[in-house]
């Protein structure tokens, strides 16, 4: 690898009006990145890649400063990105959801990630009611990925 690496010239196109929020999990990152890039038609984007994803917006109770960051973090970025819109995007067979210390039942774990979406679109159009909110859910069928509108 080079001392120095420089990437190819991009035009320079200012703040985003997007934030995106999504699993850190490796299996699904270039199938996330894909989708954004050419299913959304997405090139900007201000990102939090958390384990668990827009979970640990769900986290009052049980990780309170957890929560609490995650909160300030959001306000911020929607703020430096002029955000106009949010996408939340969750995924099958996340590990975090799977630990022990939250107790999910792995037969009804999707629709606990998709029950916690839906409360974070809540959360959030209480919060900041001019964002548009928008949901999805991942799905790997070998190296495929399949992701759907919620």
């Amino acid at each position: 690898m080079p001392d120095v690496f420089r990437t190819a010239p991009l035009p320079l196109s200012g703040e985003s009006a997007v934030v995106v929020v999504h699993c850190s999990d490796p299996r699904y990152q270039p199938h996330f990145q894909e989708f954004l890039r050419k299913g959304l038609s997405l090139d900007h984007y201000a990102l939090v890649a958390v384990p668990g994803g827009a979970q640990f917006l769900t986290l009052v109770d049980y990780l309170p400063k957890y929560s609490w960051a995650g909160w300030r973090w959001m306000k911020f970025l929607f703020d430096v990105a002029r955000a106009e819109r949010l996408i939340l995007m969750a995924h099958d067979d996340c590990r975090w959801y799977l630990d022990m210390r939250f107790g999910h039942d792995p037969a009804r774990l999707r629709e606990k990630m998709v029950q916690d979406l839906h409360r974070v679109r809540e959360e959030i159009r209480e919060r900041f009611p001019r964002l548009r909110v928008e949901l999805y859910f991942a799905h790997l069928d070998g190296d495929e990925a399949t992701i759907e509108s919620l």
